[in-house]
């Protein structure tokens, strides 16, 4: 169920929505439970649209977080991650699972071992269930306090902790932050997470003391992730003393993560135009470490400013890089996919999926590219094909709307529009498609009886989630 609860927000926070999080007698809270919580929240998260859409950020943060969970000794393994548009150092978990990610975070970290520090620690947090227990003993979720954490993911920054401070009268911090106890827990389980995948054990004491010393170093308001999750020095000894347990990473930085922190850096700007201009005079006169990565996002900043010739020409000097071909040809085929060149593009895209043929960003991509040239039949099949992969996954249902649309397929069109607004958590455009799919001719009576059961249970939820609204007005 979903109850609203109004509180001292500021008004760009809209109205935030709050599952039932239950009787607060009860003294523990079920996985199944905790499990819904989470994802009436997140449905929240997606409808403001507040998450980073790229595809490539997306799975590269899924991939590193799955690679963690998966070393866990632990029954929970349903995670989910995602990236916020938010400059600030932070990161949290919620309630059943869903952990996300600034933006910011990734592009301060120094290597891959300091992001996966902050991932694996967030991972702690919910296998060791201090969420749930959190829950039921008044030391986290509280509804007013709950409340405050969903704007402060909508918000970000300053902002956040505007809200934070107006939902609790001053006394925010002491109510969302963790125990010591659980903090301990959570970096020892982390660190342990850490070793066990081949990450640098000792990032996770590296990064903490990094921040710690530049909050102190500098003034002003610490780091997001600190106000959170308060470090002192005996914390951070401890974490070191833990790190001494495992052997020395081999690990580097993957190709991934460098081109993850390059897009970001364009796509975070807000001015993609501007990043481009500084870039070519950087790249220009080779003040740049990292010149591959840069001449990358030079290219990546030129596409997305509309200047394909000049992207183009930096896109020749990356292509035949060994080391990151799938990144630099995937981005040329975006180039002539927009400079018109369709055939070229598509053809860089078969090549890649014969060598990478179940790879997910490919797959989507390639899809999107089939609709825009006219092929979206053949984009419907190889979409259809693949959503037993990934039914959860709002990027597929969106794209096979379009492909059904762009089919001639009005019905199929809107049943997946519907799906993918339901994933989002936002329930009345998804019975608006299903009413408009059942008002369009059907030839099947069973997928129109099919399609009148699930209408009808969303009109139920709907008219509940209305009256809990109510209710709390």
């Amino acid at each position: 169920m979903i109850a609203v609860l109004l509180v001292s927000l500021p008004a760009s926070a809209d109205r935030i929505e709050l599952p039932d999080l239950g009787d607060p007698s009860e003294s523990s809270l079920s996985v199944a439970k905790e499990r819904e919580i989470g994802l009436e929240i997140m449905q929240d998260v997606r409808k403001h649209r507040v998450t980073v859409e790229d595809l490539i950020v997306q799975e590269y943060i899924s991939s590193i977080g799955h690679e963690l969970v998966s070393k866990a000794d632990s029954a929970l393994h349903d995670f989910t991650f995602f990236t916020i548009k938010d400059q600030s150092i932070n990161a949290f978990a919620l309630p059943g699972g869903y952990v996300g990610v600034n933006a910011g975070l990734i592009t301060t970290t120094e290597d891959e071992s300091e992001l996966a520090a902050v991932l694996a620690h967030e991972i702690s947090h919910v296998t060791q269930r201090h969420l749930a227990r959190a829950i039921f003993h008044d030391e986290l979720m509280q509804a007013p306090m709950l409340a405050a954490m969903i704007a402060g993911i909508l918000l970000g920054g300053e902002a956040a902790r505007a809200a934070i401070t107006a939902a609790s009268a001053g006394s925010a911090q002491s109510q969302i932050n963790f125990t010591r106890k659980n903090e301990y827990e959570a970096d020892r389980v982390g660190i342990d997470l850490l070793g066990r995948a081949g990450y640098d054990a000792y990032s996770m004491a590296t990064l903490f003391d990094k921040m710690h010393r530049q909050s102190r170093l500098y003034g002003g308001a610490p780091p997001e992730f600190l106000s959170t999750h308060p470090v002192h020095g005996s914390r951070i000894a401890d974490a070191r003393a833990r790190a001494g347990n495992y052997p020395p990473s081999q690990k580097g930085n993957s190709d991934q993560y460098h081109i993850v922190r390059a897009r970001l850096r364009v796509l975070m700007s807000g001015n993609p135009a501007k990043v481009a201009n500084d870039l070519l005079k950087s790249v220009t006169e080779k003040k740049l470490a990292d010149s591959l990565m840069d001449r990358y996002a030079l290219a990546f900043a030129l596409m997305e400013s509309g200047r394909l010739e000049e992207a183009m020409k930096q896109s020749n000097l990356l292509l035949g890089q060994d080391k990151y071909d799938y990144y630099f040809q995937l981005q040329r085929a975006e180039i002539d996919l927009r400079s018109g060149r369709d055939k070229m593009a598509l053809k860089r895209m078969r090549t890649l999926r014969l060598i990478y043929p179940d790879d997910h960003v490919l797959t989507l991509e390639n899809a999107r590219m089939l609709i825009q040239t006219g092929q979206a039949l053949l984009a419907r099949k190889s979409l259809e094909d693949y959503l037993i992969f990934r039914k959860g996954d709002p990027n597929v249902y969106e794209l096979l709307s379009h492909a059904s649309k762009a089919g001639g397929d009005t019905v199929k069109s809107h049943v997946y529009m519907a799906e993918y607004h339901r994933l989002f958590g936002d329930v009345s455009q998804a019975i608006s498609h299903l009413e408009a799919a059942l008002n369009s001719p059907i030839q099947d009576y069973y997928e129109e009886a099919r399609l009148q059961a699930q209408l009808k249970y969303l009109r139920e939820q709907n008219a509940d989630d209305d009256d809990k609204k109510s209710e709390k007005q």
